[in-house]
């Protein structure tokens, strides 16, 4: 559920958002972007079917779910706090939303993985600068499927990328840039990981180490330390070292 508060409008808030839309006391946002066709998947957004991370029909139904960022050709997008933007699949078709400094509402229909989700009409309230409310709008109108992996809900938006969300607020999004040319995408959690890295991907648990931060999962191991990232797998370091570009 979404939580209490600035951040978690009830669902009996939602309901009378929902009444608020219909006497015309909130503004639409920006128009959907017309669907590109159907385009190839981005290089490491998706794990591999048969691998750690496959990918696994959800039930969007009664769930709450937190925007992390969205992973896109030229890089990621991340919200300053993933907190302020959160959407709650009520039943019934209705969604309600906190969008930065704004709640709002929208519909949603799923068929298996297929979802598409009505325009978002939401508050207008003026949000602090740099706020990412207009892009989060704009990309839920793109969304044309959805699907969990690793215990991370992605929505697929066709060319423009794959938003990348966590049923917790507290988890941040980051992407490494490596020397081979292959970057490395993670999740950091309370005392987890979850590494994305050419088409693989795990879930790790923190563990004890002397410097820095250490993950691991099996054979891979994750080791962060401030804007630096170096990942083994199977006794073999595959990337790194790896620098964050946020």
């Amino acid at each position: 559920m979404i939580r209490t508060g600035k951040r978690r409008p009830g669902t009996a808030a939602a309901l009378a958002l929902a009444a608020a839309v219909l006497a015309g006391c909130v503004a639409p946002m920006p128009e959907p972007i017309p669907l590109p066709a159907t385009p190839p998947p981005l290089p490491g957004t998706a794990p591999l079917p048969g691998k750690p991370g496959a990918a696994a029909p959800v039930r969007l139904a009664g769930s709450s779910w937190y925007w992390l960022g969205t992973v896109t050709a030229a890089g990621i997008v991340v919200p300053r706090d993933p907190g302020n933007f959160n959407l709650e699949f009520l039943d019934g078709g209705q969604m309600a939303a906190q969008v930065d400094c704004n709640r709002g509402g929208a519909t949603w229909t799923q068929d298996g993985r297929s979802l598409k989700i009505g325009p978002l009409n939401s508050t207008r309230a003026m949000c602090a600068a740099g706020s990412e409310a207009e892009r989060f709008g704009r990309q839920l109108a793109l969304v044309r499927s959805a699907q969990v992996s690793t215990g991370l809900l992605e929505f697929d938006l066709g060319e423009a990328g794959a938003m990348l969300l966590a049923r917790d607020p507290d988890w941040r999004l980051r992407n490494f840039d490596c020397p081979n040319g292959s970057p490395v995408l993670v999740a950091f959690g309370t005392e987890q990981a979850i590494v994305r890295w050419r088409g693989d991907a795990w879930s790790m648990k923190q563990q004890s180490t002397a410097s820095g931060t250490r993950y691991a999962s099996g054979s891979a191991i994750l080791f962060s330390r401030g804007n630096e990232a170096t990942l083994v797998n199977a006794g073999k370091q595959v990337a790194g070292p790896c620098i964050a570009k946020r």
